[in-house]
């Protein structure tokens, strides 16, 4: 996995870090594009300017047009940088924390429908309460592995599945019908990111919970589904959306329409796991179990964090900033190329 971290250090040694964390193929960057829009463009700005309050940082990312991967990076290490300098946690940039803990949630791979039952039956066993489907677009075998999946787990777990924008509108509509009398939780993004139209046909022509996804890649993304009741849920990832600041106003959107939202990016190095559970733990709306899974598929990372984890629960302790700190030591076993810019 290739990611870029971002490390923000004053005067006296105080630190912050950040990092971008994409999925090729998926994410808005490549970690190249990410590394040349933060040395040629948002870090030189970033110094310049010097600014001192998160409102403040935020004014200077949102004058750079696009690169929202990389902002999103810079943004997550400022806030902690501040957060440290003041002896208090990132949550409290987003009104403070009401939760000490945050239950995550399992996820399988495509599969044949009794491996994809097995599989679920070993997450339950393992304590977790929720899993994630990935479905691959064919329908009636998506349909059979739900079924198959539900009526393994479903009287014990939540069960939620995910297209990935495979289907076109009619078959999303199908689908969802078909799955109307199961104990589905959800059926995320059934439909091509540039479908608004189609997504919204879904979620009125169901009593099937649709989810939002790939199609919320800025604010006003966020509003234009909420003002149309396109989706009963929304899927909110700070990476695609550019922050944290802009996940916390779409979350304070959302609730603001009595919509519920799942926060998390599956594949996230530990601070940007840490900075979602903190954004989680500030809001009532998210629903739970979270998606910020990335401390369950890493082997090793160069960092060290104040949480606590076990059986599918994440303890959070009160840390100023994410509560995560680099190994510098381990660090140079990770790193390909660095980059200072004084």
């Amino acid at each position: 996995m290739d990611a870029v971290l971002v490390i923000l250090e004053t005067a006296d040694g105080t630190r912050g870090i950040g990092t971008a964390d994409p999925s090729p193929g998926y994410s808005r960057q490549t970690s190249q594009e990410i590394w040349d829009a933060l040395s040629d463009v948002i870090l030189p700005r970033f110094l310049e300017v010097q600014p001192e309050t998160p409102c403040e940082g935020a004014a200077v990312l949102e004058s750079v047009q696009g690169h929202e991967n990389a902002r999103c990076a810079v943004e997550m290490a400022f806030l902690d940088l501040c957060g440290h300098v003041n002896d208090k946690s990132v949550a409290s940039f987003f009104g403070g924390t009401s939760r000490k803990r945050e239950r995550l949630n399992a996820w399988i791979g495509v599969d044949t429908p009794q491996s994809m039952a097995e599989n679920a039956r070993v997450w339950r066993d393992r304590g977790f309460a929720s899993l994630k489907l990935k479905l691959d677009g064919n329908p009636e075998r998506d349909i059979e592995r739900v079924r198959t999946v539900v009526g393994a787990v479903g009287s014990q777990m939540q069960v939620r599945a995910d297209v990935n924008g495979a289907y076109d509108s009619k078959t999303a509509i199908d689908v969802a019908r078909e799955l109307e009398d199961t104990e589905l939780v959800h059926l995320e993004q059934p439909v091509p990111q540039d479908d608004l139209d189609g997504l919204e046909a879904v979620t009125k022509s169901t009593s099937t919970t649709i989810m939002a996804d790939e199609c919320l890649l800025t604010l006003d993304h966020v509003r234009k589904v909420l003002d149309r009741g396109a989706a009963d849920r929304l899927k909110l990832k700070p990476l695609r959306l550019g922050g944290l600041l802009q996940a916390n106003d779409a979350l304070e959107m959302a609730a603001d329409a009595g919509i519920d939202c799942v926060v998390g990016h599956g594949f996230g190095l530990t601070p940007a796991t840490s900075a979602e559970l903190l954004l989680t733990t500030s809001h009532e709306n998210v629903f739970r179990p979270v998606e910020s899974v990335g401390l369950l598929k890493m082997a090793d990372q160069p960092f060290e964090s104040t949480y606590s984890y076990s059986d599918g629960m994440v303890q959070l302790a009160e840390a100023p900033g994410l509560g995560v700190s680099v190994s510098d030591n381990h660090l140079s076993e990770f790193s390909e190329t660095r980059l200072t810019i004084p």
